[in-house]
């Protein structure tokens, strides 16, 4: 991969992370500003997840018959569509819907660079670029939380909205082709099932997303009922988790070529689990801007982990693994999501952190043991 391929592909995803962890601090503002309740202000977020986890499996079928650089213009043209009607969104059905496409477009972007990587990168480095570009994602999640704290959602969209444009001026011109046209057209995601190895790994994906998101998801309005704090604070609270997993992704990347995937992984799901324990018993706010430490930075750990980890797949289950990885993660992220705020509304914050805490205790210890013929 040339070096300015993989910058265009760090930009891109710099792009297409901007404002998708701040919806998580911009609930209680949007709630606000269409006088809705928090829990419908809350669809935004899995309105977003869910269509993006089932639309993550077009993508990979596509690279049987298409280049990546086509596929890749095609979907930043829609999601830069997409995003300026969110931002210009008059009404809250009119953001349910704008909201829904992009998640839609913006889907498409993990699978690409995971197949890229997969079958353009050496063995041994594999790994560095994976935590380089979540940590370039991790970047623009950072900036985007904070600025919520200070500038208005639709500025805060429009942002993202104009970037993809530019990237379609950009692209045509400085991309590679990535051209993995040699098979003939076949959705083999049934034979990825069969892979024992796989099958494993999907369903740690499936649990870690969904009890991470049933948590992530609720920070803000947990901030909001639990301390009464204002936006600027909640937006810097959860601005700390992500500079936390910022710095895990580039060093998790460094971390796996020496102490392997899965482990770096487990160290994750111990460091999460460390989080719900102590949210479970934390009463005073200014210990937050410490504690999310372990929160964003389990998370980083986990998730370059088990990402690196699958760019080790066969070949023959690469392709439709990396589609599947985008596609589950976020499906069941957006369950997790909806789930939480069940959970919450009948046990209380308190009990749901307990809970995701002891889940995520328990899939640390056992991750080895799971992952072992993957």
């Amino acid at each position: 991969m040339s070096k300015n391929s993989f910058s265009l592909f760090c930009v891109s995803f710099f792009t297409l992370s901007f404002g998708v962890a701040a919806m998580a601090a911009l609930v209680p503002q949007f709630a606000l500003y269409f006088a809705v309740p928090p829990v419908q202000a809350a669809r935004l977020i899995w309105l977003y997840m869910l269509p993006y986890g089932v639309c993550a499996l077009l993508w990979s079928p596509l690279t049987r018959i298409m280049a990546v650089k086509k596929i890749l213009l095609f979907t930043m043209a829609g999601y830069s569509l997409s995003t300026f009607g969110f931002a210009f969104s008059s009404t809250l059905p009119q953001a349910y819907i704008f909201r829904f496409l992009m998640g839609c477009f913006g889907c498409s972007f993990v699978p690409l660079i995971l197949i890229t990587i997969g079958k353009s990168v050496p063995q041994n480095e594999k790994s560095k670029y994976i935590g380089t570009l979540f940590a370039i994602s991790y970047v623009s999640t950072c900036v985007s939380v904070f600025l919520s704290g200070f500038i208005p959602w639709r500025g805060l969209y429009l942002i993202p909205a104009g970037m993809s444009f530019l990237m379609l001026l950009i692209i045509p011109i400085a991309l590679d082709e990535f051209d993995f046209r040699r098979e003939s057209f076949k959705v083999s995601y049934v034979d990825t099932f069969r892979d024992r190895g796989a099958l494993n790994f999907f369903i740690v994906i499936i649990l870690v997303s969904f009890f991470y998101h049933s948590v992530q998801q609720w920070l803000g309005v947990y901030f909001k009922i639990q301390y009464g704090l204002t936006q600027v604070l909640i937006s810097s609270i959860l601005t700390v988790s992500t500079v936390s997993a910022t710095g895990a992704e580039f060093l998790g990347g460094i971390l796996a070529a020496r102490i392997g995937n899965i482990h770096l992984a487990r160290i994750g799901f111990m460091v999460m689990a460390l989080f719900c324990g102590i949210l479970f018993f934390l009463r005073l706010y200014s210990a937050l801007f410490m504690v999310m430490l372990f929160w964003g930075g389990g998370w980083a750990l986990t998730h370059v982990g088990l990402s690196s980890h699958l760019t080790h797949f066969p070949d023959k289950i690469l392709r439709d693994s990396s589609s599947l990885n985008s596609a589950l993660r976020f499906f069941a992220g957006g369950i997790g999501a909806a789930a939480g705020g069940i959970s919450i509304s009948h046990l209380g914050f308190q009990t749901h952190f307990l809970i995701v805490g002891a889940a995520l205790l328990v899939m640390g210890f056992l991750l080895p043991k799971s992952l072992a013929h993957s």
